[in-house]
């Protein structure tokens, strides 16, 4: 624990001074802001809908393959790597940095929305910071494969744009059906869903959870293969 704490400390020194990632942070915020003025509370729902897993997805991701794009760039990778640092150390770390900002990014998004007034914000967190999990797993994996910060931010970011904006476009058919609907982005917006109708929204934690243990895999497969575990 006390080699995460250092991680962690480390990680969120480096993101301070990532004006980069700090500007990311801001622009759900800010466009909250502007979008919410003056609509009516049914559009602040589905603008919503819209910026909370935009805010999820790019920042979550984000973030991590940022900072670990920028040790690759600055060779503390391998300072790293030649101590006793393992991939799990590594990517909890990174993961729980993400994982915090993203969520406190989130929690302004939504006092900003007055979403309040619709679901409780405890679950409204629980659900979004599991679905950052994941989303956290494919920015690692996207850092570690692109050898520069403007590599990995010009590839997570399409990926994530999809995610948030491919399901409605496409047309129901076994993709959607059995695959595109397991993925954490759209679990996230049924869990989402099911806090604002008052159900239960357990299973669809549970599903993201899993996603998160497939991609957490595939990330140490990643690690290994690269010669950095």
């Amino acid at each position: 624990m006390r080699k995460i704490g250092a991680l962690c400390a480390k990680d969120a020194k480096t993101i301070f001074h990532n004006l980069f990632v700090l500007s990311g942070l801001l622009v759900v915020p800010v466009l909250a802001m502007l979008m919410t003025i003056g609509s009516e509370p049914e559009q602040v729902i589905i603008l919503a809908s819209f910026l909370i897993p935009m805010n999820v997805l790019l920042n979550g991701a984000n973030i991590i393959c940022v900072m670990i794009a920028e040790e690759k760039e600055k060779h503390t990778l391998n300072v790293l790597v030649a101590s006793t640092v393992s991939g799990a150390d590594f990517l909890i770390s990174k993961v729980l940095v993400a994982t915090v900002l993203t969520l406190v990014s989130n929690a302004v998004v939504f006092q900003i929305m007055g979403l309040g007034s619709v679901m409780p914000i405890g679950s409204f967190l629980l659900v979004t910071g599991v679905t950052i999990l994941p989303v956290a797993a494919v920015g690692a994996i996207i850092g570690i494969v692109c050898k520069t910060q403007t590599a990995a931010s010009t590839v997570v970011a399409p990926i994530m744009i999809l995610l948030v904006i491919m399901p409605p476009l496409i047309p129901e058919s076994f993709f959607t059906e059995y695959i595109l609907r397991y993925a954490f982005s759209e679990q996230m917006n049924y869990g989402l869903s099911a806090v604002f109708n008052g159900e239960s929204y357990l299973a669809n934690i549970g599903v993201i959870a899993a996603n998160f243990a497939v991609l957490a895999a595939v990330f140490w497969g990643v690690y290994k293969k690269r010669g950095l575990l």
